[in-house]
């Protein structure tokens, strides 16, 4: 049943009716977008199917495509329609249920009623390719959260807390180090500025500290001129090694997520396909290509890595009466 669902599903892209002679119709249409409450969530529209098991006469469009795609004749293909009905048939009297592959599920009751459930993903229509479900958000709960932001980052920096018995003071680690580095250069400062006694010792007297002793103070000796002039000893200067030039990176290939291919035609399997991509070769297309995927074989006539790229070459394209049908299919890249 697999290469029927292909048949229908491909004549159903240009199409809204196929019927299946002696057993009824698939009828395509377009279900409108909608709104789901529960779920705050706008669907787009797609391609639905139906099924009608009172449209039995032969419209003679499957048994067209069967002799392109074969390369038969019209009665053969049409024979060959009916046996492919038959096995419809015979799969549904056996088994009670047959699938369709792209188009749904058949099944049958004790009663030979015939009933039809579509694939939920509904028919590939390139009018509505690409269209996604929008989600709506709460605008009340936006800006609350919204408020709720600016009123944290508003909020001041607290670098002192109280207790009832303590107060602490928050201190960065590189505040603490530029407090460390200018207590370091003042007690410098203080030690190369104190007097020198006779003796070649520092006379911390002259700070005014009390020697704790029994014995009297000596009154300390004024210091020499000279000794007022003491320069702190110079640090050596560690020379400068060169560095050695850096070569700069190479840049990041970026490989692209996703290929955007121009499908000109479809076919049921491999065979033919050669033949039908030199045929755009020689007129131009330089880049076809067969592109498998889901059981079929298309032909792509252009790839690009852009979307927008792509669908402006489809639009191109389509002014020519020859390649209305051409539609844009997204691949992505393994």
């Amino acid at each position: 049943m697999e290469n029927l669902g292909r048949h229908i599903e491909a004549l159903l892209q240009d199409g809204d009716c196929v019927v299946l002679p002696g057993f009824g119709a698939f009828i395509a249409h377009v279900a409108p977008a909608c709104y789901v409450d529960d779920e705050r969530v706008f669907l787009p529209p797609k391609r639905s199917l139906a099924f009608n098991g009172e449209l039995r006469t032969d419209d003679g469009l499957l048994a067209s495509r069967l002799a392109q795609q074969a390369g038969i004749g019209f009665g053969e293909a049409r024979a060959a329609v009916d046996v492919l009905v038959g096995q419809l048939r015979d799969t549904l009297s056996i088994d009670g249920a047959a699938r369709l592959e792209g188009i749904g599920r058949l099944r049958q009751d004790m009663a030979g009623n015939v009933t039809f459930e579509p694939d939920e993903a509904g028919l590939v229509a390139p009018s509505l390719y690409g269209l996604k479900a929008l989600t709506v958000y709460d605008l009340t709960a936006i800006e609350q959260k919204a408020a709720s932001a600016a009123s944290v980052h508003a909020e001041p920096k607290k670098f002192i807390t109280k207790s009832p018995r303590t107060i602490d003071i928050h201190v960065g680690r590189q505040s603490l180090r530029r407090i460390a580095s200018v207590a370091a250069a003042v007690l410098l400062l203080i030690v190369f500025a104190l007097p020198v006694s006779d003796g070649g010792q520092t006379d911390v007297a002259s700070l005014g500290i009390t020697a704790l002793s029994s014995e009297p103070a000596v009154p300390a000796a004024q210091p020499a001129p000279s000794a007022l002039n003491v320069a702190a000893p110079e640090e050596p200067v560690a020379e400068e090694t060169p560095a050695e030039p850096v070569e700069p990176a190479a840049p990041a290939v970026v490989r692209p997520s996703r290929i955007y291919h121009v499908i000109a035609g479809s076919l049921p399997s491999k065979s033919g396909a050669e033949a039908v991509i030199q045929k755009y070769v020689n007129k131009g297309f330089e880049k076809a290509t067969a592109v498998e995927g889901d059981g079929r074989v298309r032909i792509s006539i252009a790839s690009f890595n852009d979307k927008a790229e792509g669908e402006a070459y489809v639009n191109e394209l389509r002014k020519d009466e020859a390649f209305k049908n051409v539609w844009l299919l997204s691949v992505k890249v393994r």
